[in-house]
């Protein structure tokens, strides 16, 4: 599958290596994309602008800042058609301190923003450090997602199990509200059966 990554740092960029080992086709990019060379590790991986990004992928990966997202979603120009894995949470940097945005959700956000986008939030719950150091294990780490397209859920889900991790599918974007800061899906690494067993307390 073709992959555009939009903010290869962190996540993006360990996430995007994760799937290029799986053998999925992925292009880096971020606003200073000169400095993603370490990211090109073979045939299948690129780096360039947002914008070659978002015209390469069919699937991209939104893993930027919150305070950039429309900066990003300018650079990258039309999202139609395609899916969008929002792995973005609403915090803002002010005064040199990250803070969370009370009542705000980036993914109801996104999906606001991009009426003709199959938005999917996934990969916003666990750090960077987990989802590089913890992939493919024996009994893998659950990555929670949710959406409103079922086709591009079940497309996202194969790509969480590409990358090394077990999709658990939280239901329509309303439900984003448990994977976003302060809901009881965020920052609580666990594994995908006891993962299953929090679905009916959500809902």
């Amino acid at each position: 599958m073709k992959i555009g990554v939009i903010g290869a740092g962190g996540i993006g960029g360990t996430i995007g290596t994760h799937w290029a080992k799986a053998g999925h086709e992925v292009f880096f990019s971020s606003r200073n994309p000169e400095k993603l060379t370490e990211l090109i590790t073979g045939e299948n991986t690129h780096a360039g602008t947002v914008a070659e990004a978002a015209k390469f992928g069919d699937v991209i990966l939104l893993a930027c800042y919150y305070w950039t997202i429309d900066d990003a979603l300018s650079a990258a120009g039309s999202l139609d058609g395609k899916i969008l894995i929002d792995a973005t949470n609403p915090y803002l940097r002010e005064d040199g301190k990250i803070h969370r945005v009370p009542d705000a959700s980036s993914g109801l956000e996104i999906a606001a923003k991009l009426p003709n986008t199959k938005v999917v939030k996934a990969y916003n719950t666990l750090p960077t450090a987990t989802f590089a150091n913890e992939a493919h294990r024996s009994e893998p780490y659950a990555v929670f997602y949710c959406g409103n397209d079922s086709e591009a859920k079940a497309i996202v889900s194969q790509l969480i199990t590409d990358s090394g991790f077990a999709g658990i599918d939280t239901g329509d974007l309303n439900q984003v509200i448990h994977q976003e800061p302060g809901g009881v899906l965020y920052n609580h690494p666990m594994s995908a059966s006891k993962a299953q067993s929090l679905l009916p307390s959500l809902r």
